[in-house]
């Protein structure tokens, strides 16, 4: 036939027998929406057959297809969509592997959407402390577009080497 796999007549039609695809894994987990790029996913499972479909449906039901879907093994798929398809009120999202047979699997909330903070302090000198002074501070501010709370923190020893300190909230 022209399936290349065994078939059953089912009154009407040939229909093929086969095996569902498996999904195991995906990669990245994470999409940044407000990047204006477009993400890369690498998929793992099993059974992927040439000519699969690649959906990821939000929490809501809301499908968003893979733009590109490349089968690169029987167990390995690359799949390519624009990361502003991804919308954090509908996450997280499935990935559903759908082969020409018809038969598909998903795996269940295995992205997200994870935007980085904007800041709203410019950049640059925040000011300057006398050498005798105490109590001074200045307040840096970042808002997040997921609502996630934003902490501070020194990731060289500027500050505490110079006797300051950063509070992780402001």
């Amino acid at each position: 036939t022209t399936t290349s796999l065994a078939e059953y007549y089912n009154g009407t039609e040939w229909k093929p027998i086969d095996s569902p695809p498996t999904v195991t894994g995906v990669t990245p987990g994470e999409v940044a929406s407000a990047d204006g790029s477009t993400t890369s996913f690498a998929i793992t499972g099993g059974n992927f057959q040439s000519g699969a479909t690649v959906k990821f449906i939000g929490n809501d039901g809301t499908e968003v297809t893979a733009s590109t879907v490349t089968v690169n093994s029987s167990s390995s798929i690359t799949a390519v969509e624009s990361s502003s398809s991804f919308v954090n009120a509908k996450e997280p999202y499935d990935v559903k592997v759908t082969n020409q047979s018809g038969l598909s699997a998903s795996l269940d909330d295995s992205i997200n959407v994870d935007n980085a903070p904007t800041w709203t302090t410019s950049a640059g000198s925040l000011g300057s402390i006398d050498e005798n002074a105490t109590g001074t501070h200045f307040t840096v501010a970042a808002t997040d577009a997921d609502s996630d709370t934003i902490t501070y923190s020194e990731t060289t020893s500027n500050l505490t080497t110079a006797g300051l300190s950063l509070d992780s909230a402001n």
